[in-house]
């Protein structure tokens, strides 16, 4: 397994996308949110938002922090996740591993074992920057308080791994980049959304937020979610998918992912 993560890292830290993805990933993250201190709210703010002190402060620090890293996990990881495929591809350097040796097994676990990597790695950072935000900035400290939405940290895992998981898959079905990307970008800002509300239009049940990316960005929704109890929308059932809701689906479309990459490996010819 070590020797599998060390082959990916080697390879994938050549490309200076990679890097420069990263980096702009560690920069955004905090800097967008730091960009709450400039918001000037008004004499009438609404009401979940009477301060902007709520950007910085446990427990809401978790959700803010959150919601922007679930946009910038969408862009970047996922993004990477198609480049790591597709990159190879074009460099024929896919085959070249694969007459070197290396069976498409191991291939397939290297590319999974560095996703998870990369998902863990994101959620320490955004684990260790709402801390920082949150010491920082809260006056008076209870455990109770910076522990309240700590949940948020596996749900920001799991949601890495869903956009990577959708990225890798997308990249082992179309294997050339700029396709892939835009098939990427395609379904999630928009295809899936057309689906969602045509079934709505047809069928009006909450099944059409169980869509893929729909689940998976739901765990992370947008805070306001969280703080306006009783958000129902007019045709009488929740805007978003509860925590448990969201992580089950999550969980079964990663899963789905991951499983039909391998089968769809296994296919092609190389």
């Amino acid at each position: 397994m070590l020797y599998l993560f060390q082959l990916e890292w080697l390879k994938q830290k050549k490309f200076i996308i990679f890097r420069v993805m990263i980096l702009f990933y560690l920069i955004a993250l905090p800097a967008l949110l730091l960009m709450g201190k400039s918001i000037e709210l008004g004499k009438n703010p609404p009401p979940f938002l009477a301060s902007t002190d709520i950007f910085y402060v446990f427990p809401t620090v978790w959700l803010w922090l959150g919601y922007i890293g679930n946009w910038l996990s969408f862009f970047f990881l996922g993004f990477l996740a198609v480049l790591m495929v597709t990159n190879e591809q074009n460099n024929r350097t896919l085959r070249q591993n694969i007459i070197t040796g290396l069976s498409r097994k191991e291939y397939y676990l290297s590319k999974v074992i560095f996703i998870v990597f990369l998902a863990f790695c994101s959620t320490l950072y955004f684990t260790i920057c709402a801390l920082t935000f949150g010491f920082i900035h809260t006056e008076t400290i209870y455990f109770s308080t910076v522990l309240k939405n700590a949940d948020y940290i596996y749900r920001y895992f799991l949601m890495c791994m869903g956009y990577m998981s959708f990225g890798f898959l997308l990249g082992i079905l179309i294997r050339r980049t700029g396709i892939a990307l835009f098939l990427y970008i395609t379904y999630i800002m928009v295809l899936e959304s057309i689906l969602r509300y045509t079934q709505l239009y047809f069928f009006k049940s909450r099944s059409m937020h169980f869509y893929p990316l729909n689940a998976i960005e739901d765990l992370i929704p947008i805070p306001f979610s969280e703080m306006a109890e009783g958000f129902i929308q007019k045709n009488g059932f929740s805007l978003f998918l509860s925590p448990s809701e969201a992580i089950i689906a999550s969980l079964i479309y990663i899963v789905l992912f991951l499983f039909l990459s391998y089968k769809w490996l296994q296919r092609i010819d190389l």
